[in-house]
């Protein structure tokens, strides 16, 4: 691996567990989330609580560069790219348009560690997942002569897929492949829920594997179970959004997270 994205993994993942908590509070691309709506104040008593890392927007990165530009202070990860399937925020889709935003350098000048990207399947248009697939690649590329790692997400969102293929571990374990081939270095998947399964496909694949946080959980013991289960099944972290920014306390859940993650803690001695 080049030496500088050997640099950006190590700040990536913690040195002895070899591990990652990640809070992804990169949604506002979409509309306004509730949890984030003053974008700084609510993200300064999160990191406050030691994340690795935070998943940004450009715009989210230059608010919260204050945050960022400390000794000891998470990660930068940013993502560059957007699905677009209405031209009103929630509203009905009426398509599959994706696009790059923001290229490696103006990332890598806003400070980026790691660059973030999605990788959407089931897409009813064939033009449409190839154009995705076609800017993966060419952005892991660039990554490559960067030094810079680059986190992809492949997602099964697409209106062809049926709901049992959203959830389907053996579709997981293809598109899981097909993200590595295009040149990820981390990936950022669904956790399936069946640690066998899961582990089955962290073992062929040959990249750090961090599950997303899915849809919110009331209970933020549950949040936690759901993290030590992928962590026991050999998850490298997680990278959990409204699950913790929503969550009634975050800075209690990201120490209870770091608990699990990065010492093997059971939930019991999470401290929730």
């Amino acid at each position: 691996m080049p030496s500088g994205k050997s640099v950006r993994l190590g700040r990536l993942f913690d040195r002895e567990s070899r591990r990652s908590v990640i809070v992804a509070a990169d949604h506002g691309i979409g509309g306004a989330p509730a949890g984030l709506e003053d974008f700084a104040g609510a993200l300064a008593p999160i990191v406050a609580a030691g994340p690795d890392a935070l998943i940004l927007t450009p715009g989210g990165a230059r608010q919260a560069a204050g945050l960022l530009g400390a000794r000891g202070a998470p990660a930068l990860m940013v993502a560059v790219d957007a699905a677009c399937g209405a031209t009103l925020p929630g509203g009905a889709s009426r398509g599959e348009t994706y696009r790059i935003h923001t290229t490696v350098e103006d990332a890598l000048r806003l400070g980026a560690d790691v660059l973030k990207m999605l990788l959407i399947f089931g897409r009813e248009s064939l033009e449409a997942h190839t154009e995705n697939l076609l800017q993966v690649a060419r952005v892991a590329h660039a990554c490559e002569a960067w030094g810079v790692p680059l986190l992809v997400e492949p997602v099964v969102w697409g209106a062809a897929a049926s709901d049992e293929e959203r959830r389907s571990p053996r579709v997981l374990r293809h598109i899981c492949r097909i993200g590595v081939e295009l040149g990820a270095d981390v990936l950022k998947v669904p956790y399936p829920g069946d640690p066998e399964t899961f582990q089955a496909l962290v073992s062929e694949l040959p990249v750090p594997v961090v599950i997303l946080g899915g849809p919110r959980m009331e209970r933020p013991r549950d949040v936690v179970a759901v993290a030590a289960g992928a962590v026991a099944a050999g998850a490298a972290g997680l990278a959990f959004g409204r699950n913790i920014f929503q969550a009634s306390d975050p800075p209690a859940l990201v120490r209870a997270l770091r608990r699990v993650v990065h010492e093997g803690a059971a939930v019991e001695q999470s401290g929730l």
